[in-house]
């Protein structure tokens, strides 16, 4: 994704229906957290921002999110981001 304010592409999203938990945590190539995300409402989104507010550099993350449905099923993706700018 590319977080530059051009309004296309800019957030990492998952948009979800029938969740009632949602935990999303980006990790650095260094296996640093650099953003960490809990959702009641099924929707999360990264923005290329680390939890303090400063840009994320350019490369690659690792996003793992947890959720469980509103019918107790229990989810576990993990994957990569290319952020680029």
């Amino acid at each position: 994704f590319t977080p530059n304010n051009d309004k296309v592409n800019d957030v990492f999203r998952l948009e979800a229906t029938n969740l009632s938990q949602v935990s999303m945590v980006i990790i650095d190539r260094w296996g640093h957290v650099v953003y960490d995300v809990n959702s009641t409402t099924g929707n999360v989104e990264w923005d290329g921002k680390n939890q303090r507010g400063a840009e994320c550099a350019e490369g690659i993350y690792f996003y793992t999110i947890k959720a469980t449905g509103t019918d107790g099923v229990k989810y576990d993706n993990k994957g990569t981001i290319t952020l680029a700018r």
